[in-house]
Parts: structure tokens; sequence; C-alpha cells
């Protein structure tokens, strides 16, 4: 009977563990929503290597890119919400839903934030031949005809960049989005556009004399190049535009479960600060947990819905769309 009854005790403890205990317990995908080689990359690889360590199971890294970022978060909105299938969210993740009709997501209640991982400020750039040497040469060609500006994509933070510079500087600009960073950087170099936004990462090309760089879209200088100018300093106000990294976890995810992620994320965190690499492209790495994070995607939303009303850019859905880019968009 003692036998018996502890056997029925035992079932019961079991029964009521939290859902949450012993996790994690198998490995762990982080789906990153851009090609390998670009600037998510530069993120993702040290922080699934960093989180691997903290957490003691493996962590994969599932490339899903196209859509600015789309396909990659409607996989992870479809995924089970029990912290094993997370994604590496950019800047374009609150942007996308205020030029797409299609992005099918809510940025404040369809994901739960886990944590900010750092920030980079976009910089401008043409190629190393280029006749274009300072943002003001940029603005005087372009009252002769459009200057061509590529991005990383529609609904990117790149792309809003273009859109806020044709606005600040009243100048006339032609967006060229691409599928990718590298492909806009590329485009850039061999002189098919103008010019390009692109994170700080890409002051590598500058170093090895494929780019030069005009401006950056910052409120100081940075470190690792000390010799670009800020736009304000160019003459070009209100030219604010920082990029930024994150994880999220589908809705519904445990609290305890993105605590504990948060926690070892932090941890990483404390690490990668001290990352040369990382510090050398730009990145400036900046926690923030779950509610922080929420306010801050909150802030962003605010901002940029204020610069798609005011150039009326609306999302005209077309088939290339369906070949994993957002749209086309008209004024």
């Amino acid at each position: 009977m003692r036998t018996g009854g502890w056997f029925v005790v035992a079932g019961t403890i079991a029964s009521v563990q939290p859902a949450w205990a012993g996790y994690p317990d198998q490995p762990i995908t982080i789906v990153v929503p851009y090609p390998p080689g670009g600037p998510a990359d530069l993120m993702a690889r040290p922080l699934g290597d960093g989180l691997q360590t903290a957490l003691g199971v493996p962590v994969v890294l599932q490339y899903k890119p196209g859509a600015g970022g789309q396909i990659a978060l409607r996989h992870v909105q479809r995924a089970r919400n029990d912290g094993y299938t997370l994604v590496l969210a950019l800047a374009a993740y609150a942007i996308g839903p205020l030029v797409s009709r299609s992005a099918g997501y809510d940025p404040v209640s369809d994901f739960q934030p886990v944590s900010l991982l750092a920030k980079q400020p976009l910089v401008l750039y043409v190629g190393a031949t280029s006749e274009i040497t300072s943002v003001s040469d940029l603005i005087v060609r372009a009252k002769s005809r459009p200057v061509s500006v590529a991005s990383s994509g529609y609904g990117n933070t790149s792309h809003l960049a273009i859109e806020l510079l044709s606005q600040s500087a009243a100048m006339r600009v032609t967006h060229v989005p691409y599928h990718g960073g590298v492909q806009a950087v590329t485009a850039a170099i061999s002189g098919d556009v103008d010019a390009v936004f692109a994170g700080a990462d890409s002051l590598r090309h500058v170093k090895s004399g494929k780019l030069r760089a005009l401006a950056i879209a910052n409120d100081t200088r940075l470190p690792i190049a000390p010799e670009t100018p800020t736009f304000a300093e160019a003459g070009v106000r209100n030219m604010l535009v920082t990029g930024w990294y994150g994880v999220l976890a589908p809705k519904g995810t445990a609290r305890e479960r993105i605590e504990k992620l948060d926690l070892a994320v932090k941890q990483v965190l404390s690490d990668l600060s001290k990352n040369e690499v990382l510090s050398g492209y730009g990145f400036k790495v900046v926690h923030a947990g779950p509610a922080d994070f929420q306010a801050f995607i909150r802030q962003e939303l605010a901002r940029w819905s204020r610069l798609v009303a005011d150039r009326n850019l609306v999302a005209d859905e077309t088939e290339g769309a369906k070949a994993g880019v957002a749209g086309n968009f008209r004024r």
C-alpha cells in the first residue's frame, strides 16, 4: 500500500510540474530573416554561439530571407510557442506592417519580445570611383535628374532612410530595392546605382577601396570612421536612422521561458560588448529586457508611421511580393 501510495503521490507531483521546468532540454532554432554574410548574420552567429554555451543546448541558425524579413516572421508566428523557435528581428519588423498590407502581423501583439541586442547607425555610401564626393554633390546632381539609391528591400530601415533623405533635403530620389544588404552594396560598388544606404559594417568596403562614405545618419561621428561626417555636419538635418537587432518569440510563450532566454541573452551580450569584431562593424551592444524592448518597439512604430504618412507610402501588392519582395510603393 505504501508503495502504491508513493507512486500515486509521485505521479501527482509530476503532473503539476510547470511546463517550463527543465527548459531548455532540446535544440533551439533562431530564424534569421536575411541571407548569410550580411549584417544580420554578423549578429546572429556570435549570439547563437553564446546562447549555446549559456543554455547548454545546441542553437541552430535557420536562414529564411525575403520580403523584408516577413517570410521569417510569418514562419515563427506559426511556430509552437514553446521557446524553441525564435526569430532575429531587425528594425524592419516595426516598419513592415506600416507599409505592406500583406505583412500579416501586429508588431505589438503577435510576438513576445525577448531582448533588444544592438543598434547600428546607417551610412550613405557611393562607389569609390563615383564622381559624387559629398552629400552636397548628391543633392546638386538630384536637381538635374533623380539619383538612384539602393536599399536592402522594401520596408527596411534603409528604404525609409532614402525617403527621409528625399524629404529632408528636398531632392528627387529613385529607390532601388534589393533582396538584401549585400546585393545593395554590391550594386553601389559596381556603379549600377548612384548610392546606397547600408549599415556601418559596410565601412569595411571603404577601407578596402570599394566604397566612399558620404555621411552617417547618427548624432555623432563613429570612432571607427572619424573622417566621415554626420548628416547634420553635411548640411542635412533630421537624418537620424539607426538599425537595430532583437530576439522575439511566438505569441503566448511562457513568461518564465522568456525570462530565462532574456537572462541568457544578457549574459551573452556582456561578452559581446567586448567583441572587437562587432564594434569594428559599428555595432553598439544594447540590452533591453522584454518590457523595455516592447516599449522601444512602440516608439519605433510611432516614429516611422509619421514618415510613412508624410510620404504617402502605399503598398502595391504585385507578383514581386510572391517572389520574396514586399511589394512596390506608390505615392
